[in-house]
């Protein structure tokens, strides 16, 4: 997800850049390209919502949560079989290593099909299968039931996204009006204050129909559609697409699931945005609001090419001279290019030799395409290839695939975007949270410039919200991952970690605070509300929430106590959220800095060649390397800011040219115009190259009259608006239809 103001920021550049009259002839006004940037951030934040992500979380509650408690192994087999028949449960290495030996004819049922399970079921104790049935109800309860299980059921009820995707909805839905509507008192200060807020019945109505779920067309990520990625490099859609292959350059070109599929996905919501506005009537200004909202959905698959794919560098790439030579491996050019890079770019002269090492390899990584093993049951996306080395893709553009590993990097971010970054700085509480603290009593924090670290604050938090101060603090989950309590923490250095009293964790003491803040009790002013509702409560009366928002967030954590009183032991959504964030995203993101500060000593790490060369957030083809959309994503993050801003802006300049001025009888090709712009780089020229010419020379992005190539393209794009057909089934339907099947495909295996 990365970062969403980064989203925000190429909005801003295009309200700016778009001429008023060009507005006017669209009958719109500068107020309404809120709905655009509205838009584009829904499709972000929509991501909390992945049904594939979540089967594989079930399966890592089943393997380190429910299993090992098991006490006996073949009963558990046994109940498992019950359960997932037909799931092809055989295959799990991991279930026959449990039981040495004793599995292998338990687990062969499994696949048996229902007749057989009421055999099983009449072999195992009632308080077995009651135990393993429960888990497995609360598992599905809490992460949505599988699609197999709900036939002919909506896919966007709450049954199907679970308790967690519900308080996600909720939780979203209450940020998003703070953001975005009118009448809330205290909005946002810095860049997202700058957005004029729209009526809160407009910011519900599109939410209730914008917030969706996670699809990779929308943000033109890798498809997992071939979910064994050591298969994908023989299919045809992984490969890069023959469009721009020529004599000169040989078989270069973009992966033909961007080049081929999701260009045409963008080109017909073009299309369809298009041909929907100019069957408005005049008076419509509700209308073309919902139509800029659809536009802005588009335009975050534009933008994200140039942060999710290795585009950028190959920019650089084909731009170096002297270009490649006759006989000169591709290998050797890359660290040729790589090497002189690190003398010339900016990012690179402005650091010491030492500093350099991290942004030389995440660039040579970038231009590689990783090896893969065939997957198995249990790592079935595929295994990093241990003894095949990564290979050059100078003739490739492809864009990044997520990953497991990816997760620490994309949804931790993104919730301290959305409850952190949007108020304050790093190491400073928001505003709405200081002043909710200053309302609950916290004295001793003063004036609300004092920063985030302020023990009193942390503590206060601590107590009274924990899941407020897990998410929002880095410092928090470092702690409670490292097992520390707070009064040594944090360690001095090269300290040893102090000995605990208990069996208990720093994470079970907070699971147990959490719960305890979400039960109501009676207060001194004789409301009875949950530490939760009083935070909320805070917030609202201070001006920082409308009442919606307050709703949406009472709401989200009614699901979140409602979850907690599953009768199981485990925690509800707001627990498994703060174990998951600490236990399995910080420890990742803990490990992974520590893997990388270890290459950054080593000067030989510049050139290795493995796909995974131990750090989680180098692993060669993963988001986590290749995604250039936060601050800190170096090198190349201002080249991706500026084309993504130039081709995002461009796109909403035509479009609103289209219908401003409408041609009866010419129609625009889009697919045409996108393919200029979501392109494998030329050797020569091109609108990438002088946009960040002219970028250098004035240190200003460009607009689209800048760049006359653009008017040229539109006026060759044009063709004869007779004899266009529209297909029987939209490219958008088929792209979420396919992602829907892999999740079909995938619950099978839920259990792992």
């Amino acid at each position: 997800m990365g970062d969403i103001s980064r989203h925000r920021d190429i909005f801003l550049f295009t309200r700016e850049s778009v001429p008023a009259a060009l507005l006017d002839g669209a009958r719109l006004t500068a107020d309404d390209l809120t709905y655009l940037e509205l838009g584009n951030y829904l499709t972000d934040v929509s991501q909390f919502r992945d049904p594939v992500t979540y089967i594989f979380a079930k399966q890592r509650i089943w393997r380190d949560f429910v299993i090992p408690q098991a006490q006996d192994k073949t009963q558990l087999l046994r109940g498992l079989s019950a359960l997932g028949a037909g799931a092809t449960l055989a295959a799990s290495q991991y279930l026959k290593s449990l039981t040495s030996g004793t599995a292998a004819d338990v687990i062969e049922g499994a696949g048996i099909g229902l007749a057989t399970i009421g055999g099983i079921l009449a072999l195992l104790p009632s308080d077995t299968y009651a135990a393993l049935s429960g888990a497995d109800t609360w598992i599905d309860t809490l992460l949505g039931t599988p699609i197999e299980r709900t036939p002919g059921a909506p896919r966007n009820d709450e049954k199907h996204y679970g308790y967690l995707g519900e308080f996600f909805r909720l939780f979203i839905e209450g940020t998003t009006h703070f953001l975005f509507a009118q009448d809330v008192q205290r909005r946002s200060s810095g860049a997202w204050g700058t957005i004029k807020p729209i009526p809160a019945n407009r910011v519900e109505e599109v939410y209730g129909e914008f917030f969706t779920q996670y699809y990779p067309h929308e943000h033109t990520d890798q498809p997992p559609y071939v979910w064994d990625a050591s298969k994908r490099p023989a299919n045809r859609l992984y490969q890069p697409s023959r469009r721009q292959a020529n004599l000169a350059d040989g078989e270069v070109g973009v992966m033909n699931a961007v080049d081929a599929h999701y260009v045409s996905y963008l080109a017909e919501g073009l299309t369809g945005v298009e041909d929907d506005w100019r069957a408005l009537k005049r008076d419509d200004q509700a209308g073309r609001q919902r139509l800029l909202v659809r536009l802005g959905k588009l335009l975050h698959g534009v933008e994200d090419w140039f942060f999710h794919s290795n585009v950028v560098e190959l920019v650089a790439l084909r731009g170096f001279r002297p270009a490649q030579l006759d006989g000169e491996s591709d290998e050797d050019f890359l660290k040729r290019f790589v090497t002189d890079v690190a003398k010339h770019r900016p990012e690179f002269v402005a650091a010491d030799a030492t500093e350099r090492i991290g942004p030389q390899r995440k660039l040579y990584r970038r231009l590689r395409y990783p090896a893969y093993d065939a997957g198995t049951k249990t790592q079935s996306a595929g295994r990093l290839s241990t003894n095949r080395m990564s290979t050059p893709s100078l003739h490739h553009a492809y864009p990044a695939f997520p990953s497991a590993q990816d997760t620490a990097h994309t949804l931790l971010d993104a919730l301290e975007n959305l409850e952190h970054k949007v108020t304050g700085e790093p190491g400073e509480l928001p505003p709405a949270i200081k002043d909710a603290l200053e309302q609950h009593g916290l004295e001793s924090l003063g004036a609300l410039a004092k920063p985030f670290v302020v023990a009193g604050a942390t503590h206060e938090l601590r107590e009274w919200a924990p899941l407020i101060l897990t998410l929002l603090s880095e410092d928090e989950r470092r702690r409670l991952a490292a097992n520390v309590a707070p009064e040594h923490w944090p360690l001095a250095a090269g300290a040893a970690k102090p000995e605990r009293n208990g069996e208990e964790t720093e994470v079970d003491l907070l699971l147990k605070r959490h719960a305890a803040a979400l039960e109501p009790r009676q207060r001194q002013d004789g409301r009875t509300e949950s530490n939760y509702d009083q935070f909320v409560r805070h917030l609202a009366e201070r001006g920082h929430l409308n009442e919606r928002g307050r709703q949406a967030l009472l709401a989200a954590f009614a699901i979140d106590r409602k979850a907690e009183q599953l009768p199981t032991e485990a925690p509800g959504a707001g627990g498994f959220l703060m174990r998951f964030a600490v236990q399995d995203l910080q420890t990742l993101l803990d490990e992974g800095d520590a893997a990388t500060a270890a290459l950054n000593k080593r000067a030989d790490s510049v050139f290795g060649q493995a796909s995974d060369n131990g750090a989680f957030s180098e692993i060669v083809g993963s988001h986590s390397l290749m995604s250039k959309d936060t601050l800190t994503s170096v090198p190349f993050f201002e080249d991706a800011r500026i084309l993504a801003s130039v081709a995002s802006s461009t796109v909403c300049t035509i479009l609103l040219q289209q219908v401003a001025v409408q041609a009866p009888d010419r129609r625009l090709a889009w697919e045409e115009v996108l393919h200029h712009l979501i392109r494998f780089p030329p050797s020569n020229g091109g609108w990438e190259r002088r946009a960040l010419a002219m970028y250098a020379a004035k240190q200003q992005i460009p607009r689209y009259a800048d760049l006359p190539e653009f008017a040229r393209l539109v006026e060759g794009s044009m063709r004869p608006s007779a004899g266009q057909k529209k297909p029987l089934r939209s490219k958008r339907e088929d792209m979420e239809e396919r992602y829907r099947r892999l999740e079909g495909e995938l619950s099978k295996y839920r259990y792992p």
